[in-house]
């Protein structure tokens, strides 16, 4: 049997093309560079709730057990919702592009005054979607401004996975930490 040279070239051109996403799907993204921490977290109470994740990058000190505690870069992106039904109601987006500001480090681990914890502290600048919803959602708990320096995450340095339910008056509250050596 013989096969015609175009069937051959398209066969040979797709089997290319098959090898060539197979070994593009498996390449890491490394978007933010080699990260130090990767942080997940979600929360609902009676009528307001969110979830979201960090990535901190660029460690530049380290605790006396080893951990990273600041860094030169980051990423963090979440949401959050707060309705009220009569009285007021909002959804929000916020992304968080962290970069040393104010003279402070990107991220840093500091006590807070707030949660009573070590919690992640970050510098850099911010982006909430939809834009007419920024004024309301720079009052909820944990949204940014839209540049900030040394500002509270609210997120407790804990490594592994924190079910805190109830902490703050929250129905739900989980926290996953990574730390990436």
């Amino acid at each position: 049997m013989r096969v015609s040279r175009p069937i051959l070239l398209r066969s040979l051109l797709g089997l290319l093309v098959a090898a060539m996403l197979g070994v593009l799907a498996a390449t890491p993204a490394l978007a933010y560079g080699a990260a130090n921490w990767q942080i997940a977290f979600s929360g609902t109470a009676p009528g307001n709730g969110f979830w979201g994740w960090c990535d901190l990058g660029g460690a530049t000190s380290f605790s006396y057990l080893g951990l990273p505690s600041s860094g030169t870069k980051g990423d963090c992106e979440f949401s959050e919702y707060f309705h009220v039904p009569g009285v007021f109601s909002g959804t929000c987006e916020v992304s968080m592009d962290l970069m040393a500001e104010g003279g402070q480090p990107a991220w840093q681990i500091e006590p807070s005054g707030f949660t009573g914890f070590n919690d992640f502290f970050v510098s850099g600048t911010a982006v909430t979607n939809p834009a007419d919803q920024t004024s309301f959602c720079a009052t909820l708990p944990g949204s940014p401004p839209s540049t900030y320096s040394n500002f509270d995450t609210l997120l407790p340095v804990k490594p592994g996975h924190l079910n805190a339910n109830g902490l703050f008056g929250t129905t739900e509250l989980q926290i996953q930490e990574t730390v990436i050596p």
